[in-house]
């Protein structure tokens, strides 16, 4: 693996990273249930959110300084556009940026344009709001930015003939310096770089659904308890995946303001979210096949089929340990190839034993997870 540059936002990070290792061990150190372990345990979840709360004031103050420096009048908007452009990502922060100079701009130009045809009026604020509603949308700044438009204005409108065009060009610039910090200072918003906590956080959901997996095969006898527990598990496993998808979209990582190796990183990362979402589906299928099977009571599982269930779960969790590599480097880690080898071996026992088999259930049953493995191997293999 590539050595990672170290810049001034790394070892900021690095300094937040070690008050979290920090923390973390003084939790697992203090005793469970005491008032010293719940403080320590608070703290310890709470740390990423107090570190981003810090380095958002802090860009904000920043962004003050600079627009009195740079005699902008006003330093409100500098700091305002800061505090929204500062975001657990570089490319989120760089979207809220273009999306908040947008809104600022628009907004100016419509106050303006409307109080020298129509004046200040009642219902002239009506038509402020459509109009720059309707800007919004046009621009595609989406549902923040859009509502940025009209918010603006209206604060605006009413400073009536204050408002000239070389307030107009102060305020834009303003915005512009803030926003420039707040990308600055986004860089170091969270102890770890977006691609780190979110192939971490996939490495982990992939090895608790390859556990699931290897519980389910291990159990010969399938009981009702058993088998609502896994599936209830798997369902919790399938949130969790979705739930990781939408902060990949809030994130966007390897979208098109990606640079360089963050987009390549990014669009790997996608693949992968992608690959484990279709396990968590296939994990679904499984624990509700066999939750379905144990309605009329207890099922024997046929040994080849546990053993290719384990062998599968295995080999996710082989796959999931090795993430970063395959993000990285894109290329398979050894034991998860010899993992899936063991899989294909399993397998073909597995149909050896269900051709021997005259219980139709377990018949049906053992060809649907037969069905269900192939498809997780092929999509592990590609």
């Amino acid at each position: 693996m590539r050595t990672p540059v170290r810049t001034p936002g790394t070892l900021v990070r690095d300094l937040s990273r070690a008050v979290q290792d920090s923390l973390d061990v003084a939790v697992a150190r203090t005793p469970k249930g005491s008032a010293l372990h719940r403080a320590l345990r608070l703290a310890a979840r709470s740390w990423a959110t107090v570190w981003l709360i810090g380095v958002t004031a802090l860009a904000a103050c920043m962004a003050w300084v600079g627009a009195l420096y740079l005699d902008l009048g006003s330093p409100v908007p500098a700091a305002a556009g800061a505090i929204i452009t500062v975001a657990l990502s570089l490319n989120r922060s760089l979207r809220s940026g273009l999306s908040l100079v947008g809104a600022t701009a628009a907004a100016l130009i419509v106050a303006f344009a409307l109080y020298q045809w129509w004046g200040l009026h009642v219902w002239t604020v009506g038509v402020l709001v459509i109009v720059a509603l309707v800007i919004g949308r046009l621009m595609r700044l989406g549902p923040e930015g859009s509502l940025q438009i009209p918010v603006t204005a209206l604060f605006l409108y009413i400073m009536g003939e204050a408002l000239t065009d070389d307030l107009i060009v102060t305020r834009i610039v303003a915005t512009l310096l803030g926003v420039a910090v707040g990308l600055g200072f986004s860089m170091i918003a969270h102890p770890e770089l977006p691609e780190e906590r979110m192939t971490d956080r996939l490495s982990d959901l992939g090895v608790r659904l390859g556990e699931l997996l290897v519980a389910m095969g291990g159990a010969s006898q399938l009981t009702r308890r058993q088998a609502t527990e896994w599936l209830t598990e798997a369902r919790e496993l399938g949130v969790e995946t979705r739930r990781i998808g939408e902060e990949l979209d809030e994130l966007g990582l390897g979208r098109r303001f990606s640079l360089g190796s963050e987009r390549v990183v990014g669009r790997a990362i996608r693949e992968q979210y992608l690959l484990i979402q279709q396990t968590s589906d296939h994990v679904n299928a499984i624990a509700r096949r066999l939750f379905d099977a144990t309605s009329d009571g207890s099922v024997r599982l046929p040994q080849g089929v546990g053993q290719m269930l384990s062998s599968t779960g295995t080999a996710i969790t082989a796959h999931a340990d090795a993430l970063d590599r395959a993000i990285v480097d894109g290329d398979p880690a050894t034991g998860v190839i010899e993992a899936l080898e063991a899989v294909e071996e399993d397998r073909t026992r597995s149909v050896e034993e269900l051709k021997g088999i005259d219980d139709t259930n377990a018949l049906v049953l053992g060809g649907a997870l037969v069905s269900e493995v192939d498809r997780m191997a092929r999509s592990l293999f590609r």
